[in-house]
C-alpha cells in the first residue's frame, strides 16, 4: 500500500487512502497530498492517529472530513457540539 499512497496519479492515491490496510504513517503522509480529495479521504481514514485527527479539526481544509472520521473520540465530539452551539 505504501507504494500506491505515493503514486504520481491522484486517482491511485485516492484509492489507496480508502484501503483499511494503509499504515498510520502512510495516512499521515497523505494528509499533505497536493490533491484535496486525497487529503479529505486520508482525514476520514480510521488509522489516523487520534492526536493528528483532533488537530485536523482546526484546519479549514480537513475539518469536515476529520469530523466524519469514525474514530473521533466521543469527548471531542461533545466539545464540538458545545462550542458549536
Amino acid at each position: 500500500m505504501k507504494r500506491f499512497s505515493g503514486d504520481e496519479d491522484a486517482e491511485v492515491r485516492l484509492r489507496a487512502a480508502t484501503d483499511p490496510r494503509l499504515s498510520p504513517d502512510s495516512v499521515v503522509r497523505m494528509l499533505d497530498d497536493p490533491d484535496s480529495g486525497v487529503r479529505a479521504m486520508a482525514a476520514r481514514h480510521p488509522r489516523v492517529p487520534v492526536p493528528v485527527l483532533v488537530a485536523l479539526l482546526g484546519d479549514e481544509g480537513t475539518a469536515e472530513a476529520a469530523a466524519r472520521n469514525p474514530v473521533l473520540p466521543v469527548a471531542v465530539m461533545e466539545r464540538m457540539t458545545v462550542t458549536g452551539s
